[in-house]
């Protein structure tokens, strides 16, 4: 039951904290931060011992065909409470049958027609084409070729206006409904419930190929989805991580749902950049057409998380491991503040900012020492050192962490520093003469 306090603690924070916290003025126009109930929706079924919740049909769709719903026609689904942590059921009117879709609205909600119909047109015009195509076909548990789409009251806490962060949706890949179906909240805003339905949908697909995925790649490849049929820049979360670099990459998914608020925020934004970066570099956006199925090849393999991406790397014939794509995404989330293309920076967007440095400094002896620093594994930190000749700046550290150096366009070295899986204190030392330190493999230079 410890687990499932927690849980409800967390919910309650993430529901009530404000926009504010991932704000401000270098936040202006930023598309709103909202939260996905999906790796919530995982927690509660562990914490309940739950064997279905990664339910999935191994033989593919059942032979029975499911009954076809028309608008007008009702039907009783199971939702969950996001504060109890129980099950509740609803009764909801199909509002509109589309080419890939029901769509239901729960009794007593009034759903605009040209909600109803957007919402259809946009889910069968721009979401299923363009999620399938890139991530896979859905396998799905049941015996229809539509998806159930569930606009509801999603019960999320305190967090019920326009301006509170709030479970926009989720998906549940348990077999309480058996259906292939997504949860969208009703309070939200337009621009929101679309990005939702990519980001849910992505769920669906990814979950009908490989249930025990990591967390951070499911949630990576959602907020591509939304990238890709929206162009939806979560640029709340990404700011949130450029404000956070040492919010770790791959995490536990215990960790993701144990996160709050702005870490919360961050570990979105990192794993949509990451995605983002794999898509550009070795992906559907790379240009290179035998690398077109590279994401939908990631979503079908079963193993998962950094062995998943290095099985995939492979699968394409590419060299390099995700160690060696990770040093690369460290610098390039630098760079890119500077306009750089990919493999230094990314092509769909521009992240304006450099991430917060840890530490910066001007070099006028012949050597500085920075104060030590915890970082986590697949994480990074950034050190700013102004000097004559940045050129000639050597660097290495007390741990033998990763390590290399950048020169910015304002002519400062930036030491770049991850411990990449490893984790711990380090003690950064840099020197203005290339012949004060001594290199030791890639933790100095």
């Amino acid at each position: 039951m410890t687990g499932i306090r927690d849980l409800v603690v967390v919910i309650c924070i993430l529901a009530s904290c404000t926009i504010a916290t991932v704000s401000g003025s270098e936040l202006e126009g930023a598309d709103p931060a909202w939260i996905d109930g999906t790796p919530l929706i995982l927690a509660v079924h562990e914490d309940r011992g739950d064997p279905s919740r990664n339910a999935t049909d191994d033989t593919g769709r059942r032979e029975e065909a499911a009954d076809t719903f028309m608008p007008g026609d009702t039907k009783t689904f199971i939702c969950t409470d996001f504060v109890t942590l129980e099950d509740y059921t609803i009764n909801a009117t199909c509002e509109a049958t589309g080419e890939h879709c029901y769509l239901f609205a729960e009794e007593n909600l009034t759903v605009a027609e040209s909600e109803i119909r957007g919402l259809v047109e946009t889910f069968d015009r721009v979401v299923y084409p363009t999620v399938t195509g890139t991530f896979g076909n859905e396998t799905g548990v049941d015996g229809e070729s539509r998806i159930f789409i569930l606009l509801c009251d999603i019960r999320d806490g305190p967090g019920d206006n326009a301006t509170d962060l709030f479970l926009a949706g989720y998906f549940d890949g348990s077999t309480a409904n058996n259906l292939d179906m997504l949860f969208l909240d009703a309070d939200a805003r337009e621009s929101e419930v679309r990005s939702t339905l990519a980001h849910e949908f992505q769920h669906l697909v990814h979950h009908s190929h490989d249930p025990h995925e990591r967390t951070w790649v499911e949630e990576g490849c959602s907020g591509y989805a939304e990238f890709l049929c929206f162009d939806t820049e979560n640029r709340a979360k990404v700011r949130a991580f450029n404000r956070r670099p040492d919010t770790p990459l791959a995490v536990t998914d215990g960790q993701w749902t144990r996160s709050e608020g702005e870490t919360n925020q961050a570990h979105y934004g990192a794993s949509f950049l990451w995605t983002l970066y794999l898509a550009e570099n070795f992906g559907d956006r790379s240009g290179d057409p035998e690398t077109r199925t590279f994401l939908a090849d990631l979503v079908a393999e079963n193993l998962t998380g950094v062995r998943g991406i290095d099985a995939t790397l492979a699968l394409h014939g590419f060299s390099e491991s995700f160690e060696d794509v990770f040093k690369r995404w460290a610098v390039a989330n630098y760079l890119d503040a500077e306009g750089r293309e990919p493999p230094l920076g990314y092509a769909g967007i521009n992240l304006t900012r450099y991430p917060q440095v840890t530490g910066r400094a001007d070099l006028t002896g012949e050597v500085y020492s920075f104060p030590e620093t915890d970082l986590p594994p697949w994480s990074a930190a950034y050190y700013e050192i102004r000097t004559q000749d940045p050129d000639a700046v050597s660097y290495t550290n007390d741990r033998g962490f990763w390590m290399e150096k950048v020169v910015n366009e304002d002519g400062e070295a930036v030491i770049v520093v991850s411990p990449l899986a490893d984790r711990g204190t380090f003690v950064l030392t840099v020197s203005a003469g290339e012949d004060n330190l001594t290199a030791a493999g890639s933790a100095a230079g």
